[in-house]
């Protein structure tokens, strides 16, 4: 099968590929704040490990791919499309959580002077009853910093999936224009009030899974969605003269140099513009990876694919590799080892994950819903 076919219906493999590029930037993210590596944050390699960025590009995938399954023309009741999204995201999570506090009960865990306090702010202490049965429940308020440190984009995740039939439906009944302008109202009326209410605490309100950033976030949703449903007019207007070429260079710039802007100002409304012009990137790079037959081939190396295959189960499972090997490395001396040993199990751990639970987990949804488990397997685009 050619990797680099076109849409066939429900499925681009190239938006695959992105979300795994994505993943493996959280990833980087991740481990950058681990303290021998705290240098990178620092130096022009800090592009490689935009955390932030590649949650606003999830967001707006979801919201696409969501969309295009929404309006595939194959009825799906409410009940099989929850069904199915809880089988694709909170399976897993669950599994992964199981995995990361029997890591934690069967680890000496203790603070480590060289990991640096973010690395020694999630495993440590004692976990109270409620917090635990509020990761179970996948709802709440949650410490981001606590257990997995992926949750808080995994809530809004579920959260805003569970209204996508609606976001469709109003889509598919209102111009792009109208579209793009309700995601940015409700966007900065939900952020202005979160950042307003939350104005004394020192964490983003994102990572507590405040409900008020869920309608931020939604936003985003809209946005992919409004690309998905409009794709037939963005394509002819790209396909004109270099048009493909000039919006993927303004997409690149948006996306890896938006931060730019919190050095202007630092404020609710500087966050705001921040996040906005990552989407303005990401959207353009959804479009381009779609239009662009070169920076489809790029997207189709085996490698990129493979990437986009285990993406969940690389951004479910890579913190808890992380913390696991250099708790069990803790000495100061085995600092780079233990790196080193976590850098290189974070593949093969996402790519089992993805086997044994992940892909099971799709499957069956889609026995639950009267689905053929024989049908492929769309496991990244069902995000």
């Amino acid at each position: 099968m050619n990797e680099t076919s076109s849409f066939n219906g429900r499925h681009y493999p190239q938006l695959d590929a992105l979300r795994g590029i994505a993943a493996l930037m959280v990833v980087l993210n991740h481990f950058v704040l681990v303290g021998p590596l705290w240098w990178v944050a620092k130096s022009p390699l800090r592009v490689l490990a935009l955390g932030h960025e590649a949650v606003i590009l999830f967001f707006i995938l979801s919201g696409f791919v969501l969309t295009l399954q929404l309006m595939s023309g194959r009825r799906v009741t409410y009940r099989d499309y929850v069904v199915k999204r809880i089988c694709r995201i909170y399976l897993p999570y669950l599994c992964v959580l199981f995995a990361a506090f029997s890591a934690i009960s069967l680890i000496n865990v203790e603070p480590i002077a060289w990991a640096g306090s973010w690395f020694n702010d999630i495993w440590t202490g004692s976990f109270s009853g409620r917090e635990i049965l509020d990761h179970l429940l996948f709802i709440g308020q949650y410490k981001a910093n606590r257990v997995l440190p992926v949750i808080w984009s995994l809530i809004y995740e579920m959260r805003i999936s569970l209204t996508m039939p609606l976001v469709v439906y109003g889509v598919s009944r209102f111009s792009a224009r109208t579209c793009l302008a309700a995601a940015l109202c409700i966007s900065l009326v939900s952020f202005l009030f979160a950042m307003a209410r939350n104005g004394n605490e020192t964490g983003s309100p994102s990572f507590s899974g405040d409900w008020a950033m869920t309608a931020h976030y939604l936003g985003m949703f809209i946005v992919g969605a409004t690309l998905a449903r409009h794709r037939a007019s963005w394509q002819g207007w790209l396909a004109k003269g270099n048009r493909t070429k000039l919006v993927l260079a303004a997409s690149l710039a948006l996306y890896f140099l938006s931060r730019l802007v919190l050095s202007i100002t630092s404020g609710a409304i500087g966050q705001y513009i921040y996040d906005w012009c990552v989407v303005a990137g990401a959207a353009g790079l959804v479009c381009t990876a779609i239009a662009s037959k070169r920076f489809t081939l790029v997207l189709a190396r085996r490698p990129v694919v493979f990437l986009g295959t285990i993406s969940y189960s690389l951004y479910l499972t890579h913190t808890v590799v992380l913390l696991a090997v250099i708790h069990l490395m803790p000495a100061s001396g085995s600092a780079w080892g233990a790196i080193t040993m976590a850098a290189v199990l974070v593949i093969p751990v996402a790519a089992v994950t993805h086997l044994v639970i992940e892909r099971p987990s799709i499957l069956l949804g889609k026995f639950l819903t009267g689905r053929s488990v024989t049908a492929p397997s769309r496991a990244n685009q069902t995000s």
